[in-house]
């Protein structure tokens, strides 16, 4: 790809004589980099015009050397090349980064000895592009020894660091031995301290900062910045670098105008690359530079699902509304069509000794139809033929609704009940309280989404009101330890959840259990402050740990799997508890208070009989 917009340095010691071999070199120098524009900043020289006339491709600007130059850089983003004294040059501080190209020419009559003390001075860093260029002499004077220059660092104390990049002569052209991808071959920072920082929430007592980083103990802890401290640790390894980490308060959000935490201290140069991943959040893309994302933030609601509805009642559950009107209409039809045969009887054979059936009608076909329903019998049948039809078809009509009613109670008790709450409005509206684990993530969260079932959440279920006096917030430990009680559904993250469930809950709870993403899975990556020179060369060393497989190997050490509830759990029956059986023992007791009433008031309405005669 063609480079545009770069920058070319020449740095002059003396004012030299221009000559074919100057050109030549200079224009092959520019075409062999793709760079199609230069600006010249300097006083006319003869040297100049020429290299102007014979760069076809090159487009030259002269200024006045007084002038800024590092205004003119920017407001000029060209290819440079610069008669400039070393010492003002020096004072500039202009940009070493990756955007411009610099090329420092060494004069002729010098003692083809590279200026080290010179080159000492320059703020360069781990992606600068500088190569200096030196001209034989004698044989050797139609020959430039190229020379690629860097430090890993001027800010941090880096030394600095030369290497032949190869020649160019005018029958062979550039060649360019360095064919190592740039941040490979300068891969060895020779100790070079690095500031990191990283958030940690969980630190125990007993032990340090890096004992706790480093062991996989208690491992659902803070499992997001130990997870990327260990791939830190593999760039430290990879890049030979000396690991200064400082503990930062918090991710860094934007309050009042202005970042705190480790986005903060990126800001004010305190730290130079987040060892803690970041989320993507639009307001840091303008403080900080990505790199790498490594690990996926998994948070969810986790609640144990009611067996049914609140309101629901489970001797209803297995025919719909519709089905019991029918029901209830046909069965009182059966009791009429009953009536009026007993009547008839009555009219043709008359009433037989000792048989209810005639002597008390109303209340014995209702009992019959009652029995049929329940598959229960009574000793007193119909004995004309259309009073035993009407008989026969109840009772047939009655074996196969039960069939069906006790077919689907015991089918519900052996499958998987179904899951009725889904969605975060599904919530909203059901019985359960809502709690939320207590990390800054969850609040900057409801403080900025837009989310309308997630605000109707908050209001309802989280926020403050007469009957909540405070905001429910816990711990993962207490938050899941409510989830295992049942009734309530806590947000938390899934690396922290899954451990704890794994070793407190039981089959049946782990089983119950249901998840609902209150947010969308946050990728998550390293970070380095704004512009750092650091970048690329993270954003390289993560992409080989990562494609030679050590992200797979640290998510086994450090994340927890799911809990998985075994196939056979499906198949195993479902006892009745006391709340399913309830609303039979309801029914009971009130049948029995009833007829106890009603038995009082017979017995009071007999003895009164009894006084007045």
């Amino acid at each position: 790809m063609i480079k545009s917009f770069y920058l070319i340095l020449a740095l002059v010691l003396e004012i030299i004589k221009a000559d074919e071999i100057d050109v030549r070199f200079a224009r092959n120098y520019f075409e062999e980099r793709g760079i199609r524009q230069i600006a010249a900043f300097g006083c006319w020289n003869p040297y100049v015009g020429k290299l102007m006339a014979a760069a076809r491709a090159v487009m030259l600007h002269t200024s006045l050397i007084k002038s800024n130059l590092q205004t003119l850089l920017f407001q000029n983003p060209l290819g440079v090349r610069w008669y400039y004294g070393a010492a003002q040059f020096i004072g500039d501080r202009l940009p070493f980064n990756e955007s411009y190209f610099w090329l420092l020419k060494m004069a002729d009559r010098s003692n083809e000895q590279l200026p080290l003390d010179l080159l000492d001075q320059l703020p360069l860093s781990i992606n600068a592009e500088v190569t200096v260029a030196i001209r034989g002499r004698g044989r050797d004077s139609r020959r430039y020894d190229l020379y690629d220059v860097y430090n890993p660092s001027y800010r941090h104390g880096g030394s600095l660091n030369i290497t032949k990049m190869g020649y160019w002569d005018p029958r062979g052209g550039l060649r360019n031995q360095l064919t190592q991808y740039k941040y490979k071959r300068r891969g060895d920072l020779r100790g070079m301290n690095l500031n990191f920082s990283i958030v940690v929430d969980f630190l125990p007592n007993t032990v340090d900062l890096m004992t706790y980083l480093t062991t996989p103990i208690n491992k659902h802890l803070d499992t997001m910045h130990r997870y990327n401290y260990a791939l830190t640790q593999q760039l430290r390894d990879y890049y030979n670098f000396t690991l200064n980490l400082l503990r930062g308060t918090t991710w860094g959000y934007l309050i009042n105008g202005s970042f705190n935490g480790i986005v903060g201290d990126m800001i004010n140069g305190i730290v130079d690359i987040g060892a803690t991943p970041f989320q993507f959040k639009p307001e840091r893309i303008d403080v900080m530079e990505y790199t790498v994302q490594a690990y996926m933030a998994k948070a969810a609601i986790i609640f144990r699902h009611p067996k049914r509805q609140q309101l629901s009642n489970s001797f209803l559950e297995p025919f719909s509304k519709h089905v019991w009107c029918l029901t209830i209409i046909i069965g009182i039809l059966n009791w009429i069509l009953l009536y009026i045969t007993i009547k008839v009887e009555q009219h043709f054979i008359g009433n037989a000794a000792n048989n209810t059936l005639l002597t008390q009608p109303e209340s014995e076909t209702f009992l019959i139809t009652s029995a049929a329903i329940c598959q229960q019998g009574l000793s007193d049948t119909p004995r004309i033929n259309s009073g035993r039809i009407v008989y026969t078809s109840l009772f047939l009509w009655a074996m196969l609704l039960y069939q069906f009613y006790s077919a689907s109670i015991v089918g519900s008790l052996l499958s998987e009940k179904p899951r009725f709450i889904r969605t975060i409005k599904d919530l909203a509206d059901s019985h359960l309280e809502v709690g939320i684990e207590n990390m800054s993530y969850n609040h900057d969260f409801f403080r900025t989404t837009s989310d309308k079932n997630v605000i109707d959440l908050f209001e309802r279920k989280i926020s403050l009101n007469k009957k909540r006096n405070k905001f429910p917030y816990y711990t993962a430990e207490e938050g899941l330890r409510k989830v295992q009680k049942g009734d309530f559904a806590f947000q938390v993250d899934l690396a922290t959840a899954y451990k704890i469930i794994t070793d407190t809950f039981n089959e049946d709870e782990i089983c119950d259990l249901q998840e609902i993403e209150l947010f969308a899975p946050k990728h998550t990556a390293t970070c380095t402050s704004k512009h750092s020179p650091f970048k690329k060369m993270m954003t390289y060393g993560l992409r080989q740990t990562i494609e030679h497989g050590m992200s797979r190997r640290l998510n086994t050490i450090w994340y927890e799997k799911k809990p998985v509830c075994p196939e056979s759990h499906n198949s195993t029956p479902i006892p009745v508890n006391l709340q399913d059986f309830s609303p039979a023992l309801i029914m009971i007791t009130a049948a029995y208070f009833f007829s106890i009433c009603l038995l009082l008031v017979e017995n009071l309405i007999k003895k009164i009989m009894h006084v007045k005669k």
